[in-house]
């Protein structure tokens, strides 16, 4: 008798891998590593730092604004992108970050950020609306973390560069790619990935162009490779992002379902999507679950991506999104 297994290709790509999670995995550790709040917990037990926490609450209107710095972070503990920027005691929907920076990466371009500025008001009001709302129902581990609002110290990069966020792909507690972004790199669509040695993956295919000139290996780089691993050693999979700062190693964030597991993600390239999946080691069920559920769930993701590319053809600009700390109910 012919067994699935050997009906099936087994090595599927990275983001078949994280759909897979998506519909599969029900590891309670998910859930920690996705809560921004517990995390925090969670590095602190291995050794790790995080930004200094000011303030943590259920209840936006409890946020201290007149005793808190001159710069700060506000953010949901339970989705991804929620955040707000204190720069300069003035507020700002902050998002991913590459609408308010200059273009050389550094914070704050107040001319392209002022349609972003927010009140008081306009922040507490914001905060509630994310505490009601459940991030991505696709994902699971989002659907069980406790809603709250936290407040963190502003990072900043060394030497007035680029803060980079530096991803580290990590299996198993090895790291095996790290991938360097930064609000500049995603305004200006730039993407470039490495080994743990700091040797570039040349792709097949970029979606996105080459950094030039590319990132300087991290003086720390060794240390930043030490924090990934203590994070993501109990986990088959997790990407752990990590900041050099002149205060030390900072862990910004884990991430178990990087971009949702769209397709050709996290490149275009698709033997390298292909390498990293085979870096993610799974059980023999496992495998077969994520074999048959990697390409059914994919045939959505594209169906998916043509049903919006055909609303923007016939809407044109009127499918674009309203301004961004308006888009809420006013009776929210």
């Amino acid at each position: 008798m012919t067994s699935l297994r050997t009906l099936l290709p087994l090595n599927v790509d990275f983001a078949a891998k994280v759909r897979w999670r998506m519909r599969f995995d029900r590891n309670p550790l998910l859930i920690t590593l996705q809560d921004k709040y517990a995390l925090r917990e969670y590095a602190d037990s291995r050794g790790v730092k995080t930004p200094r926490l000011l303030h943590l609450t259920d209840c936006p209107e409890t946020i201290p604004f007149d005793d808190l710095p001159l710069r700060y972070m506000i953010k949901a503990t339970h989705g991804r992108a929620w955040n707000i920027l204190c720069f300069d005691s003035e507020l700002y929907l902050f998002g991913d970050g590459c609408n308010l920076i200059n273009q050389d990466g550094s914070l704050l371009n107040t001319e392209a950020a002022a349609k972003y500025k927010l009140s008081r008001s306009e922040a507490v009001k914001l905060c509630k609306y994310w505490l009601a709302q459940k991030y991505n129902s696709r994902e699971w581990a989002y659907q069980f973390i406790y809603p709250r609002i936290l407040v963190e110290e502003l990072l900043v990069p060394k030497d007035n560069t680029i803060l980079k966020d530096y991803r580290m792909y990590t299996f198993r507690g090895a790291v095996k790619a790290i991938n360097v972004g930064s609000a500049l790199y995603r305004k200006t669509h730039t993407n470039v990935f490495f080994d743990a040695h700091w040797k570039e993956f040349k792709l097949t295919k970029y979606r996105e162009q080459i950094p030039c000139p590319l990132p300087e290996v991290p003086e720390v780089l060794g240390d930043m490779i030490k924090a990934a691993e203590k994070i993501g050693h109990d986990m088959d999979f997790t990407r752990i992002d990590l900041y050099d700062t002149p205060q030390g190693i900072f862990l910004g964030e884990a991430t178990v379902y990087p971009e949702g597991g769209g397709l050709d993600s996290p490149t275009s390239c698709p033997a390298f999507n292909k390498w990293l999946g085979n870096q993610w080691a799974l059980n023999k069920i496992d495998s077969i679950n994520a074999a048959w559920w990697g390409p059914i769930s994919g045939m959505w993701w594209c169906a998916r991506q043509i049903n919006t590319r055909t609303l923007k053809k016939i809407l044109g600009n009127k499918i674009e999104a309203p301004p961004p700390h308006r888009a809420f109910p006013e009776n929210s």
